[in-house]
């Protein structure tokens, strides 16, 4: 908290005695000018709305790949071994470096802001996933083996109750992922949504919009993690 009210302060001083040129560096008053003007119906519906459908059908699209392959992956060796060491490499690599693939292979349409999404999002997802669900106690999945539970009875009933706690979080993490790739993507070869927008204000000089824009995406980015927070704590009231 101290270090944003010295950056502000900063900010504040340096607009006040105009040692930056606005187009570089507005006020924070013009900033929050920029802002609010955001907050109208006409950029709801062609910023806000394509770029939330996008975030939630891709990061579905994510859990729906992510959630099975790290399950398995904790607790068949041969699934271990063929996937976390794929899921390993591949999350070391830059999402960046595919966007220009992802462009050939889907277009500019909201496959390709999909496909981007998932590069940056399954991969350590499933590893996440992984180690939360293998980091179950032995001695509890061995007193479920003492009472006769199946394989599938110690993952339903000991396993994921253990680990889905750690698993929401996982999901609440990489939910600001998505939003992260999401903007990338739309920086890159957007028709629409929020990181065109930025993008179409920086052409212009508009830079108030610029770090309006900005301003916009870590307010969603708040309100995603608090929406996860709080169904969270409802969820696993036991934590």
């Amino acid at each position: 908290m101290i270090a944003a009210i010295a950056l502000l302060s900063a900010w504040i001083l340096i607009a006040f005695l105009g040692l930056v040129d606005s187009v570089f560096l507005p006020s924070p008053f013009e900033t929050l000018k920029s802002f609010f003007k955001l907050l109208s119906l006409q950029f709801f519906e062609e910023q806000l709305v394509p770029s939330t459908i996008r975030i939630l059908f891709a990061f579905l699209l994510s859990v729906i790949i992510a959630f099975p392959l790290g399950l398995l992956s904790s607790q068949n060796p041969f699934v271990r071994k063929m996937i976390l060491p794929v899921c390993s490499f591949a999350r070391y690599l830059p999402v960046a470096a595919f966007v220009p693939l992802c462009i050939l292979w889907f277009g500019i349409g909201d496959g390709q802001k999909v496909a981007v999404i998932m590069l940056g999002v399954t991969f350590p997802l499933v590893l996440l996933i992984a180690a939360d669900t293998a980091s179950t106690p032995t001695e509890l999945i061995e007193t479920g083996r003492t009472f006769g539970l199946s394989k599938a009875e110690i993952v339903r009933r000991i396993v994921l109750p253990w680990a889905l706690p750690a698993i929401w979080e996982d999901l609440r993490i990489s939910a600001g992922w998505a939003w992260s790739y999401l903007i990338l993507a739309e920086l890159v070869a957007g028709n629409s949504g929020i990181g065109y927008f930025v993008v179409q204000s920086q052409r212009y000089l508009e830079t108030a919009n610029v770090f309006a824009g900005i301003l916009f995406i870590g307010l969603l980015g708040l309100l995603t993690d608090l929406i996860f927070r709080i169904i969270g704590s409802r969820l696993f009231r036991w934590v």
